[in-house]
């Protein structure tokens, strides 16, 4: 049986989500940031719940502290929660959460969600070859890490999941224009409740961490985004004298 963490202080919706996913999980609680963190030294999990208002350290914080731990990178992390205003909403996506699940819910939603995240994984992890190398980027693909390569040395990007999927599903589309609704599609599936505004968001993390190479992520307006090499320094100044030639 799969093994689910669930960091909530209510016990009422900790009674809840053990109800939901009976079937297919162990589900054990945890009342604050600091009892998960113990929990997760001990053992590991294939599912993590968070509500964003926990007593001391946030949801939001500890997600984040979750997603720089290498052990967790690939682990789905879903956040069960009252907040559910769309900054809230916004933030939770960008901090690297797979999906927002508003309270109240009924056990059913929670538990086709659960396995819409599941199934969505592997299908994202079918048929993709293990690395994949676009300029000075290199994709592996089984543990979700890009590491840029430049003169001087290699460095790894440090990418939460889903800035990998939007970042990889870019590049195997080099020179196509994906709008933000195709890049939630792929990243986070159907019938997710995620807005647009994730997407812009991961986008500037992206270049962020990216550096350099942030150049490669243009933004269309009024369509999407796209990964589009620049052209070299040379072949600009080939080009322009062949304008300056025809006039």
């Amino acid at each position: 049986m799969r093994q689910a963490l669930l960091i909530e202080d209510s016990a009422e919706y900790q009674l809840l989500v053990r109800v939901a996913l009976a079937e297919r999980f162990h589900v054990t609680c945890a009342g604050s940031a600091e009892e998960a963190m113990t929990a997760l030294k001990d053992r590991s999990f294939d599912l993590i719940l968070i509500d964003v208002g926990l007593p001391g350290q946030s949801g939001i914080a500890l997600c984040e502290e979750l997603r720089r731990d290498s052990r967790l990178k690939q682990t789905p992390v879903l956040f069960v929660t009252g907040k559910t205003e769309t900054e809230d909403i916004v933030q939770g996506f960008a901090v690297g959460g797979d999906d927002y699940i508003a309270k109240p819910f009924h056990p059913e939603e929670l538990k086709a969600r659960v396995e819409a995240r599941f199934k969505h994984s592997k299908a994202s992890n079918q048929g993709t070859q293990d690395h994949f190398l676009l300029a000075d980027l290199r994709f592996a693909i089984g543990v979700q890490r890009v590491t840029q390569t430049t003169a001087d040395r290699e460095r790894d990007l440090e990418l939460t999941p889903n800035e990998f999927k939007i970042l990889y599903h870019l590049a195997k589309n080099e020179g196509r224009t994906l709008s933000r609704a195709d890049i939630l599609r792929e990243v986070w599936g159907e019938n997710l409740h995620v807005v647009e505004r994730t997407v812009d968001k991961h986008i500037c993390s992206l270049r962020r961490k990216m550096g350099s190479s942030a150049q490669w992520l243009a933004s269309i307006p009024g369509q999407g985004y796209t990964f589009r090499q620049p052209k070299s320094s040379e072949q600009m100044d080939a080009g322009a004298e062949r304008l300056r030639i025809r006039a």
